[in-house]
């Protein structure tokens, strides 16, 4: 999931960068150490006379590259490697996953469109039974053989989303393009059945069991950001989560 050389420049140049970099540094020097928690983002407005959008932004990439972690209601934490209280063993992408298998993974988008949510992504994003949602639909591969049917929903806030290149990362793709990146959330795992859909993608007969991963995803000031639906054929991939 990381970026790209020139967008890491970029970054330099911004001063939420300049902070993000500031506190890295802070970080490998001792100031603060494993398991410790940072100031609020009160107290670093305080400190660096920045915006809060500023901190947050700082925060957010820190979260997102490991060194940092957002535990809900008690605050950031330095990430403690030894520790099994981390939150973001969680949520660790399909494309990590590949990566550290030594694996290569391509995307291909299957079909996008406007859909009413469920009772359950109603409560989620907060919205009602009269807003939509985007429902992206992408088709995984591992050194191209189709492994994963992945749906993701987002409020129609991302609509433009239904006209950008999804064949990447997305949370590349939600960086670069909105500034935004995942900061926690939680995940289920079950074994489902595939569809006669799904059996066709994956290559598979229907009804044979997958394993099944939903990823309710936060952003920034644990604000909803998407659901994930992803179908696995698990002879095919093996989904690893550290600690």
């Amino acid at each position: 999931m990381g970026e790209v050389a020139s967008n890491d420049a970029l970054k330099a140049n911004t001063l939420y960068g300049q902070l993000a970099d500031k506190l890295r540094s802070e970080i490998t020097d001792g100031t603060y150490e494993a398991g410790s928690q940072l100031p609020t983002e009160f107290e670093l407005q305080h400190d660096t006379g920045l915006s809060r959008s500023t901190i947050r932004h700082a925060l957010d990439l820190l979260v997102d590259d490991g060194t940092l972690v957002k535990i809900h209601g008690k605050g950031t934490f330095v990430r403690d490697n030894t520790s099994s209280d981390t939150p973001r063993a969680q949520f660790l992408s399909l494309t990590s996953n590949a990566d550290k298998l030594g694996v290569t993974m391509t995307t291909k988008l299957v079909d996008t469109r406007l859909t009413a949510p469920t009772e359950t992504q109603q409560k989620f994003f907060g919205i009602s039974d009269s807003d939509q949602l985007v429902e992206l639909t992408r088709l995984r591969y591992v050194d191209n053989e189709p492994f994963c049917v992945e749906i993701n929903y987002f409020t129609s806030q991302f609509k433009s989303l239904m006209n950008k290149d999804v064949s990447g990362s997305l949370y590349k793709l939600l960086r670069t393009d909105y500034a935004i990146a995942p900061a926690g959330g939680h995940k289920t795992f079950a074994i489902a059945y595939a569809s006669a859909n799904e059996a066709f993608l994956l290559q598979v007969e229907r009804n044979t069991p997958l394993m099944e991963i939903i990823d309710y995803v936060y952003g920034p000031s644990e604000k909803p950001l998407h659901i994930s639906r992803q179908v696995i054929r698990s002879d095919k991939y093996k989904y690893e989560l550290q600690s």
